[in-house]
C-alpha cells in the first residue's frame, strides 16, 4: 500500500505594517500630516470610547480634588522627546504659542494678578473702551498687597484656586506672585498664572528704568484686552531641564482635524527655537490623553545627534581597576574588603599571596651544593704553600 503523501501548507507572513509614515519626497526631519491625522482620529475615537463606558457603569475618580471642579472636557496633550537634555532657565514665565483653535472655553472665568494700586486696574477693566464680552469673564482683579493681606493660609490659597478657570499675572511681579502662591499654584501646569503685559498700548520710557523708582505704567484698554485675548487663544510651553516635555494641543471636544491642525502649529513653533540642532535633536514626537497610551507620530531613524558620536568599533568597557592611581586603588581594594565575610576575605588574601609568589618565581637555597663546596675547598688547599707540610 503507498504511503499517503503528507500535505503541508505554506503559512505567508503577512508584510508588517510600518508604525509611522514619513514622507519621501524631500527630507525625512518632516511631519506627516497622513501620520498626525491617523493618530488623532484613533485617538478621539479611543478617549470618547472610554468615556461612555465610564459614564454608562457610573465609577467614580478615587484620586479626583473635591475642591476643583470636576472637568467635563479632557485634555490631549503633545510629548517631545529629544536625544539630549533641553533645559530653559526661564521656567516661570513660559512661552506663548497662538493656536489656530483655541482650547480654552468661552465661559471661563478669569482672575488678573496686577501691580499695585489694583484700583487703577480694576477702572481699566470697568472702563467703557474695554469690550463688554471680555469685561464678563474677568471675575476679579487683584493686587500684590490685597492679595498677600486676603490669602495667607494654605486652606484660602486652595479656595481661590477652585474659584476661577484661567489666572493671569503681570510680567512685572510674576516673581512675586510665583514665590507668595507657591506649589498650590505652581505645583501643576493646569492653573498656572499665564503673564501677560498690563502695559499693552501705553509708551514706556526705557530711560526711565535707571532711576531708582521705577514708573508704574499702565495700558490702554484696548491694548490690554488684545493682550488677555491673545492669551486665551495661546498655548503655553515651560520647557524644563530633561528630555520629555508635554504641552497642551487641545481637547477631547475638539474635532481630529482640528487637533491636527494645533499639533502642526505647535510643532513648527517649538522645534526651530526652542530645541537645540532643532529635527536633528528630537528622538520623539506622541499625542496622548490623561490617562491613555501614547500614540506616535513622528520617531527618529538614529538615535544619535551627530555622526562622530558614532564608533567605528564596539565600545571597550574598562575595568574597576584601571585608569586608577595606586593610591585610590588601594583604597578601593581597603574599601571593598570591608564588605566581605571573614571566610571570603581569607580565600581573597590566600589568592593574592599565592599570585605574589608565582610572580617572584621559586625560591633561592640558602645552602650551597655539594659539588661546588668540594671545588671551593680544593681552591683553598691548592693556595696553601706545601713546603711546610714536606
Amino acid at each position: 500500500m503507498a504511503r499517503s503523501k503528507q500535505v503541508t501548507k505554506k503559512v505567508e507572513k503577512k508584510a508588517e505594517v510600518p508604525l509611522i509614515t514619513k514622507t519621501q519626497n524631500e527630507t525625512p526631519y518632516q511631519l506627516d500630516p497622513a501620520q498626525v491625522e491617523r493618530a488623532a482620529n484613533a485617538l478621539v475615537a479611543h478617549m470618547k470610547k472610554h468615556k461612555e463606558e465610564k459614564e454608562a457603569v457610573g465609577t467614580k475618580d478615587l484620586m479626583a480634588d473635591e475642591d476643583e471642579a470636576e472637568e467635563n472636557d479632557q485634555p490631549i496633550f503633545l510629548s517631545v522627546s529629544t536625544k539630549k537634555h533641553v533645559s530653559n532657565t526661564n521656567s516661570l514665565k513660559p512661552t506663548k504659542i497662538v493656536l489656530p483653535h483655541p482650547i480654552i472655553a468661552n465661559d471661563a472665568k478669569i482672575c488678573i494678578f496686577t501691580k499695585d494700586p489694583q484700583r487703577v486696574y480694576k477702572d481699566l477693566v470697568a472702563s467703557d473702551a474695554f469690550p463688554a464680552a471680555l469685561r464678563e469673564r474677568v471675575g476679579r482683579v487683584l493686587g500684590v498687597e490685597k492679595l498677600k493681606k486676603k490669602f495667607k493660609s494654605f486652606e484660602q490659597k486652595r479656595a481661590l484656586l477652585a474659584d476661577y478657570d484661567i489666572f493671569m499675572v503681570d510680567e512685572r511681579v510674576i516673581k512675586i506672585v510665583a514665590d507668595f502662591l507657591g506649589k498650590v499654584f505652581y505645583g501643576s501646569k493646569s492653573k498656572r498664572p499665564i503673564p501677560i503685559r498690563l502695559t499693552a498700548g501705553a509708551y514706556v520710557d526705557k530711560s526711565a528704568k535707571k532711576d531708582k523708582e521705577p514708573q508704574n505704567v499702565v495700558g490702554t484698554a484696548q491694548g490690554v484686552a488684545k493682550e488677555i485675548e491673545t492669551a486665551l487663544n495661546s498655548t503655553y510651553l515651560s520647557m524644563s531641564a530633561s528630555a520629555n516635555t508635554s504641552i497642551k494641543i487641545g481637547n477631547l471636544s475638539q474635532t481630529a482635524a482640528q487637533i491636527k491642525e494645533n499639533t502642526e502649529a505647535i510643532i513648527a513653533a517649538i522645534i526651530p527655537k526652542h530645541i537645540e540642532q532643532g529635527w536633528r535633536n528630537v528622538r520623539s514626537l506622541h499625542i496622548k490623553g490623561p490617562a491613555t497610551k501614547a500614540l506616535p507620530i513622528w520617531l527618529a531613524d538614529e538615535l544619535w545627534v551627530d555622526d562622530s558620536q558614532v564608533l567605528d568599533e564596539p565600545f571597550q568597557k574598562k575595568s574597576i581597576g584601571e585608569g586608577k592611581t595606586a593610591q585610590t586603588k588601594r583604597k578601593w581594594d581597603e574599601w571593598e574588603e570591608e564588605l566581605l565575610d571573614e571566610d571570603e576575605l581569607a580565600e581573597k588574601k590566600a589568592k593574592r599571596e599565592a599570585k605574589k609568589a608565582k610572580k617572584a618565581g621559586p625560591a633561592k637555597k640558602s645552602s650551597l651544593s655539594k659539588e661546588k663546596r668540594k671545588a671551593l675547598k680544593q681552591d683553598a688547599l691548592s693556595s696553601v704553600q706545601t713546603s711546610l707540610i714536606a
